[in-house]
């Protein structure tokens, strides 16, 4: 499997180089039909990536907006209860002083009772006026914890409302991203649109004539790198030295079978199934069927999953692409099939479909089981 790898990653840009030149010959052409399919086709290639790069990015803010809601949620709880707690505090301790306002004056047991002697009070009236001076002064022992608790309770409830305002704020942001993110996935999808309504009949079917001897290619040289390292294909009817199919977990054998059930079905941005899916949402569904919580972007799975070395790779982990060399700029997930293959939904336009791993942009791997 080591070997299959190494050759998957030194070969990926020469194959995305080749492939093009395997499309070209597939029939004659005019050289000046040819230079406009070629011309539309690279146009369109870039509109793909914007698109995918954009719909990463929406698909981030839309999973911050979520997360964002629920602290909202949880931090007006909070608020709501500080607040109370507050509010309590205050109550209880206009209560302690109705109660010493009516307990009457508060003098030292020993000099009320001294006043009432020498001005000629009797000794019932002076016991009198020591029990209210202990009431008293116990109200105000209590009423100095009662202040203390609620200052903190008031402190909390500050707290509690700036937090609240904090989610907020990034809740807001969060949308505003997602609007923006919405609107570039808009304008490339749009400018894609005007490039094919523009371009005659002839320059089209040369297009999609050139990308699906394209896909073939790929998925050919994939099978043959996997039949030179002895490699089992995705459903192990390929013998090998080490069986990769059988080297993979339950769980990854249970979200191929899943991604599978949904060959053909058509790519949408922002899609998380059962019906239209993005690349992400695909990969996310397909392990979620397995028992398996992944997270919900590209770039999230990445960073959140254990990495595995691509010449490692096995039936069932996630191989990216990216724009670059920093997974910042991945914006492609795919489900590693085995064999040399990954499934994947490609973009606006295409469907869930087989291809080869040695797709451009090839970046790394994880392993969600």
């Amino acid at each position: 499997m080591k070997n299959f790898g190494r050759v998957v990653a030194a070969g990926a840009l020469a194959l995305a180089l080749a492939v093009p030149a395997a499309g070209a010959h597939a029939e004659p052409r005019s050289e000046t039909l040819q230079a406009q399919a070629d011309a539309l086709r690279t146009s369109v290639e870039a509109l793909r990536l914007q698109q995918s790069i954009a719909t990463e990015a929406y698909d981030t803010a839309i999973d911050d907006t979520a997360r964002a809601i629920s602290q909202e949620v949880r931090a007006q709880a909070v608020l709501d209860a500080a607040t109370g707690t507050s509010s309590a505090a205050a109550t209880a301790a206009t209560r302690r002083v109705r109660t010493l306002y009516m307990a009457g004056p508060a003098l030292p047991t020993g000099l009320s009772s001294g006043l009432g002697l020498l001005t000629g009070g009797t000794l019932d009236r002076a016991a009198d006026t020591a029990r209210s001076a202990a009431v008293a002064a116990t109200v105000v022992a209590d009423d100095r914890t009662t202040l203390t608790r609620a200052v903190t309770a008031r402190a909390d409830a500050i707290a509690a409302e700036a937090d609240l305002q904090e989610v907020r704020r990034e809740k807001t942001a969060a949308q505003r991203a997602a609007q923006t993110a919405q609107a570039e996935v808009t304008t490339a999808l749009a400018r894609q649109q005007d490039l094919l309504d523009s371009a005659d009949a002839a320059v089209r079917r040369a297009v999609a004539d050139e990308e699906e001897a394209a896909r073939q290619a790929a998925l050919a040289a994939a099978a043959q790198q996997a039949a030179a390292a002895g490699v089992a294909d995705a459903t192990g009817e390929t013998a090998g030295v080490a069986d990769a199919v059988a080297d993979a977990s339950t769980a990854a054998l249970g979200a191929i079978a899943a991604a599978h059930t949904r060959e053909g079905v058509p790519y949408a941005w922002g899609a998380t199934g059962p019906s239209t899916f993005d690349c992400s949402g695909l990969t996310q569904w397909a392990y979620a069927q397995a028992g398996v919580s992944i997270p919900r972007t590209s770039r999230q799975q990445y960073a959140g999953l254990p990495r595995v070395p691509l010449d490692q790779l096995q039936p069932g982990d996630l191989v990216f692409y990216a724009n670059g060399s920093d997974p910042s700029t991945i914006h492609h997930v795919a489900l590693y099939l085995g064999g040399g293959k990954v499934l994947h939904a490609p973009h606006t336009g295409d469907v869930v479909r087989v291809a080869g791993v040695a797709m451009p942009g090839l970046f790394g791997a994880v392993r969600p089981s």
